[in-house]
């Protein structure tokens, strides 16, 4: 695969960062964006030459369009966009407050639509581009309830994903647009879910299946970049 451009948000730990990390050492130009700035540095210096750490908070529009700014002056073009930042919940539906579903919604919806519109046009421009959204299996299977809104809002940017791609099929057949959606990954996600950690852990019952590394999803994530498809 050609060297290419690649943004990836929530690149500060988890999948983010093992996919800037496989990347960013396989030769590609890697600009990574999250919120915690030390953390964010430290993934920058183990993913090649050259990487480059923007503290973005992508629940900001400004944020985002600020980092594709950023990305442009210093890369001169962007190829590939991974709107990859989000965070989960362990509340049920009927205890949800208005401040959970906003903050959910902000963070694993609202982010991914900045993101694409911020990047899309210059797509547009350059009459090509890969935009890839990461979403989850939650989105299509409840068997975590208690991830309930969490759930709903990677169902909904499954839809937008979809949408954005026949919207753009005819006009601009150079831009792929891609949905990745992992099962359970062993990262440091469940320790950071409003709520709680559930109790489930991987290999536990027979409901749910072993847990995949953030390595695993993130070389599934690469051969999708040498190799585009929808989902």
């Amino acid at each position: 695969m050609d060297s290419k451009v690649v943004v990836i948000t929530g690149a500060s730990s988890g999948i983010g960062a093992a996919l800037a990390r496989f990347l960013g050492t396989a030769g590609h130009q890697v600009v990574l964006a999250a919120r915690r700035k030390k953390e964010l540095e430290e993934i920058a210096q183990e993913s090649g030459k050259g990487a480059i750490a923007e503290v973005t908070d992508v629940t900001r529009r400004a944020d985002v369009e600020r980092l594709k700014d950023v990305a442009l002056e210093k890369c001169g073009r962007v190829d590939i966009w991974v709107n990859n930042a989000g965070r989960g919940i362990s509340i049920p539906v009927l205890e949800l407050s208005d401040e959970d579903v906003d903050e959910i919604l902000d963070v694993n919806l609202k982010s991914a639509i900045y993101g694409m519109q911020a990047i899309v046009p210059v797509f547009k421009q350059q009459a090509g581009g890969h935009l890839i959204n990461i979403s989850s299996f939650l989105a299509r299977v409840p068997l975590v309830t208690v991830r309930s809104i969490y759930s709903a809002a990677k169902a909904a940017l499954n839809v937008l994903t979809a949408n954005l791609r026949m919207d753009l099929r005819k006009e601009f057949p150079g831009i792929h647009v891609s949905l990745v959606m992992p099962g359970v990954v062993a990262t440091e996600f469940r320790k950071n879910v409003i709520g709680g950690s559930t109790s489930w852990q991987p290999g536990q019952g027979s409901a749910l299946p072993q847990a995949q590394t953030a390595e695993e999803v993130a070389e599934a994530i690469a051969s999708l970049i040498e190799y585009p498809r929808s989902e």
